[in-house]
């Protein structure tokens, strides 16, 4: 006799930190292969990125998310601007990995698509943004917050 079994994979968290950029918007053009700065990038997942942000200073970022896609005929990557999203820190600092954080507790949608789960109150911890990755292969996530804080992103695909 067969039997199916239906198994729930356990999604982990990836981390990535960088440096984030004081004053500048991203200008991303095609590129034989995406290159970070004042970003983080990483594989995409099939579907969805949860993101969480995390600032080592209490000047809220401006996050930009680039999906990069592949073109074989020239042997580039192509940037799309997936969303960007503005923020506001929590108050209370927090210890991650052994470094004082503070966590990102709301978003504010400033362009493209994503599903925004704010904090606990709208001022606390818990906070989120769900990206549909559009078929992209390589996910960037750039920040600026006019003083180049580092910047610490968990992410996981969903």
């Amino acid at each position: 006799m067969s039997y199916v079994t239906l198994t729930t994979d356990v999604k982990n968290f990836q981390k990535a930190t960088f440096t984030a950029s004081s004053a500048t918007a991203p200008n991303r053009v095609s590129t034989a292969k995406p290159v970070a700065s004042n970003s983080a990038i990483f594989g995409a997942s099939l579907n969805y990125l949860k993101l969480k942000v995390y600032s080592s200073g209490t000047g809220a970022p401006t996050v930009y998310v680039f999906g990069w896609s592949y073109r074989s005929d020239t042997n580039s990557f192509i940037p799309q601007l997936l969303c960007s999203f503005s923020s506001t820190l929590n108050a209370s600092s927090q210890t991650l990995e052994g470094s004082t954080v503070y966590e990102a507790a709301t978003f504010t949608q400033i362009t493209g698509d994503c599903k925004i789960y704010n904090g606990v109150g709208s001022t606390g911890n818990g906070g989120f943004v769900m990206i549909d990755t559009v078929g992209s292969q390589f996910i960037e996530v750039y920040a600026v917050d006019g003083a180049g804080n580092t910047i610490t992103v968990l992410t996981s695909g969903l």
